[in-house]
This record gives structure tokens, sequence and C-alpha cells, in this order.
């Protein structure tokens, strides 16, 4: 009986140092200033990143993601931290300047460019729907459709239209 109880103690103190309590939401959040001159665009969705829970964790945490998504600044933010207090947690949507062109090349060595604000064709549900491109990354494209929906496909999931 001993034996169980010591068991149950013990499960039940691992178990409450490995969880995450969430602390907050916010709208936005970034360490760097905003330029209202540039246009930002959305680059990554719901992305994570983790930081010890040192002097400046969170800080850690935003710029471990914007610098790992060339972005600017983090929107749709929710902050965790470990129930012992040792780390940080932040998840969100990483928005920044698109100033790149992303080339993507075909097996008939034909190159398509595509950039933010071209109109693209892709499958959702078994049918063709159109939408716009909204961000661009080295892996997705961020595209938007049917007014504000947004979806995150490969380069190979869409076709670049004329309209």
């Amino acid at each position: 009986m001993k034996n169980k109880i010591l068991l149950f103690g013990l499960t039940l103190t691992l178990a409450s140092c490995g969880s995450w309590n969430r602390i907050g939401d916010l709208t936005t959040i970034g360490n760097r200033n905003v330029d209202d001159s540039k246009k930002y665009t959305l680059l990554t969705r719901e992305v994570e990143a983790v930081a010890e829970a040192d002097a400046d964790a969170m800080e850690q945490a935003v710029d471990n993601l914007t610098k790992k998504y060339e972005g600017e600044f983090l929107r749709n933010v929710k902050v965790y931290v470990k129930s012992n207090g040792k780390k940080v947690k932040v998840v969100g949507d990483v928005w920044g300047t698109q100033n790149t062109l992303i080339n993507v090349s075909t097996e008939a060595n034909v190159k398509v460019i595509l950039n933010v604000g071209d109109s693209v064709v892709f499958k959702r549900k078994g049918k063709l729907t159109d939408g716009k491109i909204i961000g661009v990354n080295s892996n997705l494209v961020i595209v938007e459709y049917d007014g504000n929906k947004k979806v995150e496909l490969k380069y190979d999931e869409v076709t670049k239209t004329n309209k």
C-alpha cells in the first residue's frame, strides 16, 4: 500500500512539473520598431518558440520566432510558462516585409515567380478554388480565398493565373 501511495505521489509530482500554464493572450508583440511606411504581410501562422526562463525569456522566445521566419513582429500571440517556471513558450503568427521573390522551377525547367498579390488556383475539398497570395516563405505560400479564409500551401499545390 505504501508503495502505491509513493508511486502515485511521485507520478503526480512529475506530471505537475511538465505542464504548460497559459498566462495571457496578446494582439501584437515585437522587439523591433514597426515602420508605418512598410507594408507588412503574414509570413506564417501558428508557430511556436520556447526559451529558458533566464533574465529575458519572453524576449528571447519572440526573437527566436522572428529570426527563424525572417519576420518583424508577432500577432495573435499566446504566452505560456512551465508550471515549474523554468521555460516560456510563445505561439503566434509571424508578420514581416515580403522582400524576396520566390522562384519555383518545374521539371521542364520553366521558372514561375510567385509574389504577394498574385492570383492562384488550388484544390480545396476536391474543387478548384481561386485565391490570392498574401504571404510567401521559403517552404510555403499563404493564400487568402473566399473573402477572408487563409490556408498555407506548398508551391506545387498552387497554379499561378492571369487574373
